[in-house]
C-alpha cells in the first residue's frame, strides 16, 4: 500500500504545532445498526504499537490497524481550501471535510 501526501496537504499540515511524541493519525470509526459504515478521523494523537507509519513529501502520517484492514489500496491525502482534508483512493473518496482534531495537549 502506498500513501501519498499532496503539496496542498503538506502545506496545511505544516501549519499545525505538533506536540512531542505525537503525530498525525487517521483512524477508522466503525459504526453500525442495520448497516455498517466506516468513518475516518484525522487527528494529532499518540501512536499505538499497531499503527503503521507512512512517509511522503517530507511528512509522516500513521494509520490504525482497522483502517489498513478496511482499505487495501493506495491512498492520497489532499487538502482543499474551504473544504478541508480528503482521503482518496483510486476508486473512491473515502472521506472529505476532514479536520485535524487535537487529542494531545
Amino acid at each position: 500500500m502506498k500513501f501519498t501526501i499532496t503539496d496542498q496537504a503538506k502545506e496545511k499540515l505544516k501549519t499545525y504545532d505538533l506536540p512531542e511524541d505525537a503525530s498525525f493519525k487517521i483512524t477508522s470509526i466503525f459504526s453500525g445498526g442495520c448497516s455498517y459504515t466506516y468513518n475516518y478521523e484525522f487527528s494529532l494523537d499518540y501512536i499505538q504499537a499497531d499503527d503503521t507509519k507512512f512517509e511522503d513529501n517530507g511528512m509522516t502520517i500513521y494509520l490504525d490497524a482497522l483502517t489498513l484492514k478496511h482499505i487495501d489500496e493506495d491512498l492520497k491525502l489532499d487538502y482543499v481550501d474551504g473544504t478541508g482534508f480528503r482521503l482518496i483512493g483510486p476508486g473512491q473518496i473515502y472521506s472529505f471535510h476532514l479536520n485535524v482534531k487535537r487529542k494531545v495537549k
